[in-house]
């Protein structure tokens, strides 16, 4: 019997949208893990496909991308990065991002937050629902749908823990887009040495008693909205640095083997008309920051980017001016969206790697810290 808590995925947009809000419109919705050690209800965003081109109704997607957010792990920092993909993509493709149990500002977190391995349980069972999902609808209409992650930050980190996990035997994800990961030594890195205060005692039980004495100056500042209701929140506070500190205890050495195993140009993989964009349906692919722009990334980023062929692999770009909260401005979130694209829909490729004409866009406060 189908999974009731996905009949969401069947939805799909308008094949004549009427506005251009149409045209890259989300549904918001939910899902309740019921994994043990990891229950709670998920804040989520779905980007169906959009009936046209031929689409039959009542078809699965032909590929559906499951991002995974960063930490914060609050949906309201992606809708200009994912809008923005989506348009890019075939019609027939469709987007989920997730949030992290307890990082929602509408969803009741649970009493105690969740630490980095729960967090990840959740997403395992996330997606083999999904799996599950799919392939039982897909008995109904004869066709192929496949499965994408994609995952930015500690998003990565637990996209690639997702993929070890579940594809030891039959692939639950065909590929991974990792996004300025953090994969290894996270509390090494500059952020992590710098940032250290507040994520251990006495700093970090405080910070979230100090959110309703600040709330009286928030409207004078220049934080997004969605940091602001972070701000706002005691509870999801708690759960953000809960799991802070969590990934600055066990994000440790990559598995550099199986980074490289991922690297096989043989499997699915081919060369677009543009020499430099490699397009696939297996393996991983990456995005990093340029220069000293991601102080969240350490030596793990090259030792990674060497074991995916480097840039001259066509697995790996590098992205200059782009810092790791790209999704803080519309500028960046297109850059990082056209880059994906390239690689999922080589018709794209044409604007993959546009830079801004002019002086760049103002970075606002945190974009280089959160999400992270």
């Amino acid at each position: 019997m189908s999974d009731s808590r996905l009949a969401f995925l069947r939805q799909t947009t308008p094949a004549s949208p009427e506005s251009e809000e149409q045209k890259t419109s989300f549904i918001s919705c939910s899902f309740q893990h019921r994994a043990a050690g990891a229950e709670g209800e998920v804040e989520l965003n779905f980007w169906p496909a959009r009936a046209r081109s031929g689409r039959q109704d009542g078809v699965p997607p032909k590929r559906l991308i499951v991002f995974i957010l960063g930490n914060p792990g609050l949906l309201g920092y992606y809708p200009p990065f994912l809008n923005h993909l989506h348009s890019l993509l075939p019609d027939n493709h469709a987007i989920l991002a997730t949030s992290h149990i307890g990082h929602s500002t509408m969803i009741p977190p649970p009493p105690a937050p969740l630490d980095l391995p729960q967090q990840l349980e959740s997403k395992v069972e996330l997606v083999q629902s999904i799996r599950r999902y799919l392939d039982e609808w897909a008995s109904e209409t004869d066709s192929n749908p496949k499965i994408c992650l994609m995952g930015h930050s500690v998003g990565a980190w637990l996209l690639v823990e997702v993929m070890k996990r579940l594809n030891r035997t039959t692939p639950s994800s065909e590929a991974g887009y990792l996004l300025f990961p953090t994969l290894g030594w996270i509390a090494n890195t500059w952020n992590g040495w710098t940032l250290w205060p507040i994520f251990h005692r006495p700093v970090k039980p405080l910070l979230p008693l100090l959110s309703p004495l600040i709330r009286p100056i928030l409207p004078y500042t220049s934080l997004p909205e969605t940091s602001l209701a972070l701000v706002r929140d005691p509870k999801v506070i708690e759960h953000v640095l809960h799991l802070s500190r969590s990934e600055m205890d066990l994000i440790r050495g990559p598995d550099i083997d199986w980074f490289k195993s991922q690297n096989d140009t043989q499997a699915d993989h081919r060369r677009s008309d543009d020499s430099s964009t490699t397009t696939g349906d297996k393996g991983l692919y990456g995005v990093w920051a340029g220069g000293s722009m991601d102080g969240w990334v350490g030596k793990d980023g090259p030792i990674v980017q060497e074991a995916l062929g480097g840039l001259e692999g066509g697995r790996v770009k590098v992205l200059d001016g782009v810092p790791h909260a790209f999704c803080l401005t519309h500028e960046n979130s297109e850059r990082v969206a056209q880059a994906i694209a390239a690689w999922i829909n080589p018709s794209s490729s044409s604007t993959s790697e546009s830079k801004p004409t002019g002086q760049p866009e103002t970075e606002p406060i945190g974009a280089n810290v959160m999400p992270m």
